[in-house]
């Protein structure tokens, strides 16, 4: 009694120190644990009892006591001195884990209930059952700090802590019963964590990094950290740092056996540090094949240990490279690890770390690339701020990101970003092309010059702020500045009076800086220039390049146009008529030299019965009246016919004019006129006075048809008197350049005669671009 009465009035000094602290500060948890926590020396002679009694009120309360140490509470018995324990703050009842994250598809199920979605945060107590389905990913964090790791298609069971077993040397234990789970210990004490396998088999992992992995009947255990304990079928096995061991069911473990080695990367792939539009960065690497590997398992954390998985694959031993895109602002890590033929984890390649750290470019041609920046000299260039990284301009010192950098003013060469992983980067600035198009006019009655510059490369800057572009203009000694103010059509314009002044000027275009962006030369003239000749009206042509002829002594008049086309061609016709059959050739041409217009025609001698016209023609044409593109064309014509064969029409003389005009797809021409003999044995001059009036259609832009209405009256002195002749001519001219054209007519009182007359003619000629339709 009397010890009991010392040691409680020895402890209870202490007890009050402890307790001291605001009531304010005991209700809440102390960081790190899930409620507040107090710490007590144990002094000579203290036993578990004592302790409860003094700081629960109760021996009932020694349990407390296990919750986060290691101790043997041994009625009577006294504990070691000088040893501190960390005690609960008062008596509470607190889970024996916690789910402290998860990922997608991940389930709970306590005991004795049912499976349902488990958040972040989650009470774990002892037969609470945790699974991760596909792509999910869960880290338990037991009561004292052991942390345990589960990878997808994963289920354990929570068996509780030390403390609530009553077995002091028991560590916080699940149960795998199937997929994968990785044992982590907690940094604060490094107590072992234990892994229970369905079929009787355990793991005790004294290892940061233990990879226990489940498939079937076959257990897998692989040692990253540390070492490990592993027991199956009553016998237990060591496997040291980077070996590993197996069992199939209850049998013993196999030996341990080194682990497949770590792949290599492979030089290139995403640089330390990337500079990217959020949300858009890109994270690409290789690594080189490991022997015997048949898969490959690659990890992309946002921490250094692994825990906040980004990205957790499996891919076949032909696949060595990974590609993500669109990643978001951060600092990641990448590690890849072999999977064998037997299927053992292998070791973590060494980590690469990748910092993507978010900007944003403004200015035309602007964009990030990979390893480097192209940049507008003009733009700016903004960094979101991060805690993870600091910035310097060339040889500038490090500092916080900066919200926007000045390009106009800065102008860096390269930026060079380190982070507190140890990565760092110099990011080269390349700077795009700005130009300007300058040009130039002088009005000799103002005497002045008018420039404009229109910009290339500047979308998106606010020109007159950034730019601030101006004119440099030097005219022989003479040096003057003039700014470059908006003007019509996005352009920047200036005039410049330029006095008495004559000669070459230089036109620069510069920047607020002085940058030289643009220089043409002009020159200025001390008189007017002359004006350029007028521009004559548009031209079309009127009525058929080749006229429609056939062979005839008297109607064969050809159907001619005020402006005489520039054709060659050639030409065959045939005629029935009641005195027989007969054919005849032709060769034709026309041109013009302004409105002078000549033309020549040569008929060949006939074949057949009945008579014909051979002769060669001879003629020039005057176009006397243009008006608007055509719409009305007129103008006198003289021709010569001589004979060509012994015994033929004698020499003849035609006068005539003609009138024409084209409307839209339309044209129209007539003629009138007449021939006269000149010589011959005839009693008495033989008058033929004619009249010819058609139209033209462009049926399409190579395709003209037409239709012509001739007339005709034979004069004699003599006994005959006079006669009437006329027909109706169609026809068409297809090809550009290059045509053919075919005529047909039919006639009344041909050769003297009163019945009807049928007439055919084919050409095909070359003319120039001036007669394409």
């Amino acid at each position: 009694m009397w010890m009991r009465a010392s040691f409680a009035l020895l402890t209870a000094p202490a007890l009050l120190v402890v307790l001291a602290a605001p009531e304010a500060h005991a209700a809440d948890a102390t960081p790190g644990f899930a409620e507040p926590i107090l710490h007590w020396g144990v002094q000579k002679g203290e036993t578990c009892e004592d302790i409860a009694r003094v700081m629960y009120g109760s021996v009932q309360h020694v349990p407390l006591l296990g919750r986060y140490n290691r101790v043997a509470c041994v009625a009577g018995k006294p504990l070691p001195e000088g040893t501190t324990l960390i005690l609960p703050a008062k008596v509470t009842s607190v889970p024996d884990a916690s789910l402290k994250s998860s990922h997608p598809d991940v389930r709970g199920r306590p005991s004795g209930g049912g499976w349902a979605p488990i958040a972040n945060g989650t009470p774990l107590y002892k037969n609470h059952n945790v699974q991760t389905l596909e792509d999910g990913r869960a880290h338990i964090e037991f009561i004292d700090h052991t942390h345990v790791f589960l990878a997808e298609h994963t289920l354990v069971i929570i068996y509780g802590t030390a403390s609530n077993t009553r077995v002091s040397k028991v560590p916080p234990t699940v149960e795998l019963q199937t997929g994968e789970v990785q044992a982590g210990l907690s940094a604060l004490r490094g107590e072992p964590a234990e892994i229970a396998v369905v079929d009787g088999g355990r793991v005790r992992a004294e290892s940061r990094d233990t990879v226990v992995e489940r498939k079937v009947k076959r257990t897998t255990v692989a040692v990253f950290d540390g070492k490990a304990a592993v027991s199956s079928g009553g016998k237990t096995i060591d496997v040291p740092k980077h070996f590993g061991t197996r069992f199939e069911g209850a049998l013993p473990p196999a030996p341990p056996r080194p682990l497949p080695p770590a792949p290599a990367w492979v030089e290139g792939g995403t640089p330390p540090v990337v500079l990217a539009p959020a949300g858009s960065g890109l994270i690409a690497t290789s690594w080189s094949a490991v022997p015997k590997a048949k898969a490959y398992r690659l990890e992309v954390a946002r921490d250094a240990d692994f825990h906040d998985l980004v990205v957790r694959e499996e891919v076949p031993a032909d696949v060595r490279s990974f590609r993500a895109e669109k990643m978001p602002p951060g600092s990641y890590r990448v590690r890849v690890r072999a999977i064998d033929e037997e299927e053992y984890l292998g070791i973590a390649s060494p980590v690469r770390v990748v910092e993507i750290l978010a900007g944003e470019l403004r200015g035309g041609g602007a964009s990030f690339q990979p390893g480097s920046v192209k940049a507008n000299p003009y733009g700016t260039l903004a960094l979101a701020p991060t805690q993870a990284a600091e910035v310097a301009l060339d040889d500038g010192p490090f500092g916080s990101p900066p919200g926007e950098i000045d390009l106009l003013k800065q102008a860096p060469k390269i930026l060079r970003v380190r982070t507190p992983s140890g990565a760092s980067a110099e990011v080269p600035v390349e700077y795009t092309k700005v130009e300007a198009k300058v040009t130039a006019s002088f009005d000799s009655d103002k005497r002045s010059l008018a420039v404009s510059a229109a910009f290339v490369g500047l979308e998106g800057i606010d020109v007159p702020a950034r730019v601030k572009p101006s004119l440099r203009v030097r005219l022989g000694e003479r040096v003057e500045t003039a700014p470059l103010a908006p003007g019509p059509g996005g352009a920047y314009v200036a005039s410049i009076p330029v006095g008495d002044v004559t000669g070459e000027a230089r036109l620069d275009v510069i920047d607020g800086r002085g940058s030289l962006l643009a220089t043409t030369q002009t020159q200025i003239h001390d008189k007017p220039l002359p004006p350029p000749p007028p521009k004559g009206p548009d031209s079309r042509p009127i009525g058929p390049t080749l006229p429609p002829w056939h062979p005839s002594e008297v109607t064969g008049v050809m159907w001619w146009s005020p402006t005489a086309p520039n054709a060659f061609g050639l030409g065959a016709g045939t005629a029935v008529t009641r005195e027989g059959v007969l054919a005849q050739g032709s060769v034709r041409a026309s041109g013009s030299l302004g409105p002078v217009g000549i033309d020549g025609q040569v008929v060949t001698q006939p074949l057949g019965d009945g008579g014909a016209d051979a002769a060669a023609w001879l003629g020039v044409r005057y176009r006397a009246l243009r008006l608007g593109a055509s719409k009305l064309e007129l103008g006198p014509a003289l021709r010569f016919g001589l004979p060509m064969t012994e015994g033929g029409a004698a020499t003849r003389l035609e006068a005539g004019g003609a009138v024409g005009g084209a409307m839209g797809k339309v044209t129209l021409l007539g003629n009138l006129g007449g021939r006269f003999r000149l010589a011959g044995d005839e009693a008495a001059p033989f008058v033929h006075p004619y009249l010819l009036a058609g139209a033209t259609y462009d049926a399409l832009p190579w395709l003209r048809a037409y239709g012509l209405v001739d007339g005709h009256l034979l004069l004699d002195a003599g006994d005959v008197g006079a006669a009437g002749r006329g027909g109706l001519t169609l026809g068409a001219e297809a090809g550009t350049i290059l045509f053919a054209a075919l005529s047909a007519r039919v006639g009344l009182g041909e050769n003297g005669a009163l019945g009807p007359s049928f007439g055919a003619g084919l050409s095909i000629g070359v003319r120039d671009a001036g007669g394409r339709r």
